[in-house]
């Protein structure tokens, strides 16, 4: 009889949850339909807009397969945005306590990884399009455009790992490090680089700025003003 009974609770408990699950399919199917609708419109539409032709686009993002592959990409952060959120109303609604627990940890991450995704691509437009601009205006500051370029992915890569909270003291760290390396190695480059031209310019800073100061330095001695005399040819 107490098998019976456990056995029939069982049974009622099912009976029970049913109907739990039977909403949360519906909801998942419902949810899974939106966003696949969703993320073709989204794609059709950046398609329809013609990226590649507007000369806009193109100093932004660049030519070729940068513009390709916009469209797809953008439906596919679409899709997976609302099919994540479709799975947390899914699971809230089997009314399963730890579980919605943690889905809901796992979507309050999900603002994270957005801005995350949005600092990435803002640094990589950013630093394309300054790298087009510098080596579109002198034929000869092509390094100069890719270490700008450079310093723009490695600054939004930084700021989105800051913004992942992946080990933000190390990020930080290793992000002020990485700033000093690069002012020291600059640094380095042009004093041992161009040691002619900065002893150049400070000589004729100095030769401009030297009868400012002449006042200031102290009498001469009787012997120097002697030997001027003698070595001047007027006297």
């Amino acid at each position: 009889m107490q098998i019976t009974h456990m056995l029939g609770d069982a049974f009622g408990r099912a009976v029970a949850f049913l109907p739990n699950i039977l909403a949360a399919l519906v909801i998942l199917a419902v949810g899974l339909f939106v966003a696949t609708i969703l993320a073709r419109v989204t794609r059709r539409l950046l398609i329809a807009a013609g990226l590649d032709r507007r000369p806009g686009a193109r100093k932004l993002l660049g030519q070729g397969t940068s513009l390709e592959r916009l469209p797809p990409i953008a439906g596919r952060i679409v899709y997976w945005v609302l099919a994540l959120v479709t799975v947390g109303l899914a699971v809230d609604a089997l009314h399963l306590s730890w579980l919605s627990a943690g889905v809901a940890s796992v979507l309050a991450y999900l603002p994270n990884v957005l801005a995350a995704g949005a600092i990435v691509a803002g640094g990589y437009v950013a630093g394309n399009f300054l790298y087009r601009t510098v080596t579109r205006s002198e034929a000869a500051s092509v390094l100069w455009g890719r270490l700008l370029r450079g310093a723009i992915f490695a600054l939004a890569a930084f700021m989105a790992l800051q913004e992942l909270r992946i080990a933000t003291a190390i990020v930080t760290i290793a992000f002020t490090v990485a700033l000093a390396a690069m002012a020291v190695a600059g640094a380095l480059a042009f004093g041992l680089g161009n040691r002619e031209l900065a002893g150049r310019i400070t000589r004729d800073w100095y030769e401009r700025k030297a009868p400012r100061y002449r006042r200031y330095a102290p009498a001469g001695r009787p012997e120097d003003e002697q030997e001027r005399l003698v070595d001047d040819p007027k006297h």
